[in-house]
């Protein structure tokens, strides 16, 4: 228990009450079975990692302030292909239908969005961001089928001939009426 030998129980609650978050969380009360005397195996089976990772959770406690020890440090990523300017422009865009850009198309597909975006930004994408995308914009890039893909052609043919009888003959009853 050296690693945690500097910090009483009672710290270790008050900084789970603050913590936000499922693994930081994880972390503190892992911190919080060793400080009562659970063995390494045991914290490992109860939250589902292995024993390694109770060893770099305890460790983040011994190194590091004890309000900080529960959180991963930030990682900002791959900064973005657009500006941040050109981001909102290309969300403001994305809220008028294409034919008002000059596209022929009625609605946006992704297809039809990474175009636009090498036209305007000189910018490429994947198809999966362009997804993601028209999601964040608030759109879906599912279209419109011309045709259930499971639709019975001779089923609608005969719905269609159902409903021209009923049709007609609705229309001859019609006009005996008058």
């Amino acid at each position: 228990m050296g690693r945690l030998d500097g910090i009483t129980l009672e710290d270790l609650h008050e900084v789970r009450k603050q913590t936000d978050g499922e693994k930081p969380r994880e972390r503190v009360l892992a911190a919080i079975g060793r400080k009562q005397g659970d063995t390494l195996p045991r914290l490992a089976e109860r939250h589902g990692v292995v024993e390694k990772t109770i060893r770099n959770w305890l460790d983040r406690f011994a190194e590091e302030p004890i309000e900080q020890a529960p959180y991963d440090e930030q990682r900002p990523g791959r900064p973005s292909k657009l500006e941040d300017k050109e981001r909102d422009q290309l969300f403001e865009h994305l809220q008028d239908p294409p034919t008002e850009l000059g596209y022929e198309q009625q609605a946006w597909s992704t297809s039809l969005l990474l175009h636009h975006i090498k036209e305007t930004y000189d910018v490429e994408y994947s198809g999966g961001h362009a997804r993601k995308l028209l999601c964040k914009a608030g759109l879906s890039y599912r279209t419109a089928r011309p045709r259930h893909h499971e639709a019975n052609l001779e089923q609608k043919e005969e719905f269609q001939r159902t409903v021209q009888k009923k049709t007609a003959r609705a229309e001859r009853e019609n006009r005996c009426r008058s």
